[in-house]
């Protein structure tokens, strides 16, 4: 059997190519950038540079077809956001092999993050109060009490550009637009939790949630200290009776004072919870077919990305003893089983992106995702 897996530039990436070569597959591995984290691993038998999906949707699709027919592909499986792209071509890709994703509306509406919140509104885990901005006639009402709100785009990603009870002033100068629209949504404090699943035809395969005990900025969590609260399986489990959800997905979450708790955005990818299954990889690969039982479960274990912790969380830590017993309690995700490949590759890849940002004239985390995400604009019909 052949799988092949996109996003390589990601960590969850790496996590399923030693799933799958742990489950016996032969692995290809693809993206746009030239120098992706998982193209170093031993468990990837095969690298393909791929064009950008964001500036020529169809080509991509078109390059992805030629793959999976010449490698004999039996099993297309994406990471990151360029599961927009794969869903707009499913209707060309889906007779070649099995595509792990679902249909591109409903993809759509767990993006924006208002529809989304929309379409918990009476569950038993909802969002908080949301509205959509569609222009600025809403902004001084928000303004006026400001420390209620946070704000994002309704398309983005690693909080990058949230506002988390800003100032009048910051409200102020925000654009949002029909083509740029903007959420404003309650604040709510409390404990974050993240969640990351696997579903199929709306049943859940795996399940794995986990507190972002670390993270870089207000973004991507760097430690994932694993966890099973009760309301946010229940919460995953309506979702996939309510959509029929079929592929990697994951939410965040927030448990308020009283014990309730909110979830506040879906990613319809993979997420960090992955890792969390790297003690289980063969078990992981058999979820993916109908066949399975019951619902896989994470280790208890927590993991994190060393590297990450040692240059942006140890040193504003370095004589916190708290950090270091966390350190040493947690197995990175990045080396691991003598697969030393990635170690390096982390610093090809960082170079790489930070070349990218240097051309495009971007931040980092910007870069990082520029030629593979969907915010939302229009795409052309593809290829037949």
């Amino acid at each position: 059997m052949r799988v092949l897996i996109l996003g390589a530039r990601a960590p969850a990436c790496l996590e399923w190519a030693r799933a799958f070569a742990a489950a016996g597959w032969q692995v290809t591995v693809a993206d746009s950038l030239a120098q992706p984290l998982s193209r170093f691993s031993r468990a990837a038998e095969h690298f393909v540079r791929l064009p950008e999906p964001r500036s020529n949707p169809n080509a991509w699709v078109d390059a992805l077809a030629a793959v999976i027919t010449q490698q004999g592909i039996d099993l297309l499986l994406p990471t990151c956001e360029e599961v927009f792209y794969l869903a707009h071509g499913l209707e060309r890709l889906h007779p070649l092999c099995r595509v792990l994703t679902c249909d591109f509306a409903l993809l759509h509406r767990l993006h924006h993050k208002g529809d989304f919140a929309a379409m918990t509104a009476g569950w038993a885990v909802a969002a908080p109060a949301t509205q959509v901005l569609h222009d600025r006639s809403a902004l001084p009402a928000l303004a006026e009490e400001a420390e209620k709100w946070v704000l994002k785009p309704a398309y983005s990603r690693f909080a990058s550009q949230t506002l988390v009870r800003p100032s009048a002033a910051q409200i102020a100068k925000l654009q949002p637009s029909a083509e740029v629209p903007w959420v404003a949504q309650r604040f709510v404090a409390g404990q974050e939790y993240c969640s990351f699943s696997v579903l199929l035809n709306g049943q859940l395969r795996a399940h794995s949630s986990y507190r972002p005990r670390y993270r870089v900025g207000r973004g991507s969590g760097i430690y994932f200290d694993s966890c099973a609260p009760a309301p946010i399986r229940a919460f995953v489990e309506q979702f996939g009776s309510a959509t029929g959800y079929t592929g990697q997905v994951g939410f965040d979450f927030i448990e308020d004072a009283q014990g309730r708790f909110h979830v506040l955005e879906c990613n319809p990818r993979a997420t960090s919870g992955v890792h969390l299954f790297d003690d289980q990889r063969a078990q992981l690969v058999a979820a993916l077919e109908e066949q399975s039982t019951s619902p896989l479960l994470a280790t208890e274990q927590p993991r994190m990305i060393a590297l990450a912790m040692l240059l942006l969380a140890a040193p504003q830590r370095v004589f916190n003893r708290g950090f270091w017993r966390d350190y040493a309690d947690a197995r990175d995700v990045i080396v691991q089983d003598g697969d030393s490949g990635p170690l390096h590759a982390q610093l090809l890849s960082l170079a790489e992106i930070i070349g990218r940002a240097v051309t495009r004239r971007c931040g980092l985390l910007a870069a990082s995702t520029a030629d593979i995400e969907w915010n939302g604009q229009p795409l052309q019909a593809p290829h037949p």
